[in-house]
């Protein structure tokens, strides 16, 4: 951008420029009486001419030094005030920029803004290559002395044919012209908002060094930092710690005190690169310290938060992602390592999934089938048939590292893994439904660690594999109301490691919830929820060992319910604060477990 001081006296020099042109033309051409014009290129259509001509009346009387004195002593530029006349005026024949609104009175410092933007539009009118001046025209001989006719023999013409008619030739439009007297006019705005002019320069001066300098310090063009940090209060009570009974049978419960309160703390940075605009390569580092709610401490990972995790702070790469579409209809999600089919497809339970803003606990927030991924390696392909029906199918390898890992037993699929299908149908859309299937293999972890021990591993640490169906539904009843809710049931069957005795085993699994979420109660952006539900629970188990008949437990003896309840409160578009308090009954689906009680409150930060 050119500098405003330079502006200022280039009107003045572009006036004695335009003054010696003209008075050289002048004695050229002494029989013109026309002021002097520097043309631009562009042309005007004849309707605009006939606009300007009318308001350029406003510019054919000299001011008066009463003028200018009020100009340069004015506080407040007027509609009725000279200059506010004369900057119109010219705004309408050079349809200048940054031009202020009719009849809105302004400072001084909003009227030298505008001036500005009419000196450049006038000066890049004047600095451009003026046109050719037209050819004279011939001026035609003096005619011959008259001599009389002589008398010619009578000849009858033959009959003339009639000349091709040419089409007219194309006439140029009138151009717009800046007239030595308009550059007098601007030259005196000039000099009678000087100092107000000066402003301007150096505030535009003083935008371009900070544009320039968060240019400089921009780490890339093509990344995005977006952040998140998470600080929570957490605190779980219960007269003693609860007990995991063996299918079948009630042990007594330890009679120790379980009670603890503890600050922790998680830290996310997503480092989110475009190549094409549509495609997004996100780098995730992660550290926490949010020791887990659960068999160490509780006794039962019912209790588990939903942002729980302990790296005693060390910070890793904890997501590779990279997401690309194929076609309008179709999207592609690969993830090397943090994979999580929660984010990669609707969880239908959009209001609570959110671990830094949803459910403060790690069963309320969705369905457990989603947790197959296991913060592995992912393939997912979503795909929209129509704006109601769309298809999400995912693989992954759910072990951290183990896709990576040559060895008998690991790598892509020779190890651990989980497919999983979604079918999504959206009647209207306040209502959403979905029914999932999904197929796991691995050493137990059927649940997503959410439900009782016996039924994330029925058969213990061997080989697994499950079946996995789940209906899902979620409806806005208005914009305050949110239902949403599922049921899922697994059917399990146990696989004989090699070189073991024959064995065979089958188990079947259930879950569901309920939540009710309010959002924007009480102010827009906080959110009131409550979750009931039934943390996964071993239903049935039965074995074979060898040639032994069949074994058939009834499961879990008891039934725990999930009982949560949280407000999350908006301070501002990057700070939220969530106190929430989550109870388990029956914890384990043990009535010989006293009621679990964990309570925290949740601080998220975004940036």
């Amino acid at each position: 951008m050119t500098n405003l001081s330079t502006k200022i006296l280039s009107p003045i020099a572009l006036g004695i420029a335009v003054w010696m042109t003209g008075a050289s033309t002048a004695t050229a051409n002494p029989n013109s009486n026309q002021d002097t014009a520097v043309t631009p290129q562009s042309s005007t259509q004849p309707g605009s001419l006939q606009r300007v001509s009318s308001l350029a009346v406003n510019l054919e009387t000299e001011p008066t030094p009463e003028q200018l004195t009020q100009a340069r002593e004015s506080t407040e530029i007027r509609p009725g005030d000279w200059a506010y006349q004369t900057l119109q005026a010219l705004n309408t024949k050079y349809d200048c920029s940054n031009m202020p609104t009719s009849g809105k009175v302004l400072s001084r410092e909003q009227f030298a803004t505008s001036l500005n933007g009419c000196v450049q539009s006038i000066e890049q009118l004047v600095a451009r290559k003026p046109r050719k001046p037209l050819k004279r025209r011939r001026v035609a001989p003096n005619p011959a002395p008259e001599v009389a006719p002589q008398p010619a023999p009578e000849v009858v013409a033959p009959p003339i044919a009639p000349a091709p008619v040419e089409p007219p030739a194309p006439v140029d439009a009138p151009e717009a012209s800046v007239s030595q007297q308009d550059l007098d006019r601007l030259k005196g705005l000039v000099q009678s908002f000087a100092s107000e002019l000066q402003g301007v320069d150096s505030r535009l001066q003083a935008i371009e060094t900070t544009t320039k300098k968060i240019q400089d310090q921009s780490f890339s063009s093509t990344t995005k930092l977006v952040g998140e940090v998470i600080i929570g209060i957490n605190g779980y009570g219960g007269a003693e710690k609860a007990a995991t009974p063996a299918v079948g049978t009630t042990p007594a419960v330890p009679a120790r005190a379980a009670t603890g309160n503890v600050l922790t703390d998680r830290v996310r940075l997503n480092f989110d690169t475009s190549f094409t605009g549509k495609d997004r390569l996100r780098t995730r580092l992660q550290s926490r310290n949010n020791i887990a709610f659960s068999g160490a401490v509780t006794g039962t990972n019912m209790t588990r938060l939903g942002f729980d995790g302990n790296e005693d702070n060390n910070t890793s790469v904890s997501l590779l992602q990279y997401s690309f579409p194929i076609s309008d209809q179709t999207k592609i999600i690969a993830e090397t390592i943090g994979s999580e089919f929660n984010e990669n497809m609707s969880t239908f339970n959009g209001e609570l999934s959110s671990s830094g803003s949803g459910s403060i606990s790690r069963f309320g927030r969705f369905n457990p089938v989603y947790r197959l991924s296991g913060d592995g390696a992912s393939l997912t392909v979503n795909h929209k048939f129509s704006d109601e029906l769309a298809l999400a199918v995912g693989y992954a390898v759910p072990t951290v590292n183990a896709v990576a890992n040559p060895a008998q037993g690991s790598g892509l699929f020779n190890g651990s893994n989980s497919i999983i299908s979604q079918l999504s149908y959206l009647p209207s859309k306040d209502l959403s439904l979905g029914l999932i299937y999904a197929r796991s293999y691995g050493p137990g972890g059927i649940t997503g660690s959410t439900g009782s021990s016996n039924a994330n591993s029925p058969f213990g640490a061997i080989g697994t594999t499950a079946n996995h169906y789940s209906a899902l539904a979620s409806y806005k009843i208005n914009p305050g109301f949110v239902v949403s809710g599922w049921a899922g049931f697994i059917d399990a069957k146990r696989e004989n490691p090699a070189g073991a005795a024959a064995a065979t085993g089958t188990a079947s699994v259930s879950n569901y919830a309920l939540s009710l979420a309010f959002p924007d109660f009480g102010s827009k952006g906080n959110n009131l929820a409550f979750i009931v539900g039934m943390p996964p629970k071993l239903n049935s188990r039965s074995t074979t060992t060898g040639t032994a008949a069949a074994v058939t437990t009834t499961g879990n003896p008891d039934t725990s319910y999930h009982i949560e309840a949280l407000y999350r409160i908006k301070l501002s578009d990057n700070l939220a604060i969530t106190p929430g308090l989550l109870l388990i009954t029956n914890p384990e689906h043990n009535s010989a477990n006293p009621t679990e009680y964990v309570g925290t409150i949740r601080t998220t930060f975004k940036f």
